[in-house]
């Protein structure tokens, strides 16, 4: 067989099953990020935060860029929440200086 034109039959499936992982484990980490930017936007501002959350979402997708095609969906979570807590701690730095 030829595969599709875009490759997705190429090497036996292998390039479906890898951008499949792609997918998953980027749609965790901004998943896990928004969850946890809108969390602490709640939990210690004590209203939600639509900016917030949208920039967690950003957070994540940029943590999470380098390493999709070899995370495992877990550390796609654990990313997600890391660059989320980098994200808020570093844009209090810069609001506060």
């Amino acid at each position: 067989d030829q595969g599709s034109t875009l490759g997705a039959g190429a090497n036996n499936g292998q390039s479906i099953n890898r951008a499949s992982k792609i997918c998953v484990t980027t749609t965790i980490s901004a998943a896990f990020s928004a969850v946890t930017t809108t969390l602490f936007s709640r939990i210690v501002k004590g209203h939600y935060n639509l900016t917030l959350c949208l920039n967690g979402v950003l957070a994540g997708l940029v943590s999470i860029t380098a390493p999709c095609a070899t995370v495992e969906p877990w550390g796609a979570m654990l990313i997600g929440i890391i660059g989320a807590g980098v994200y808020i701690f570093f844009s209090w730095l810069l609001k506060t200086c």
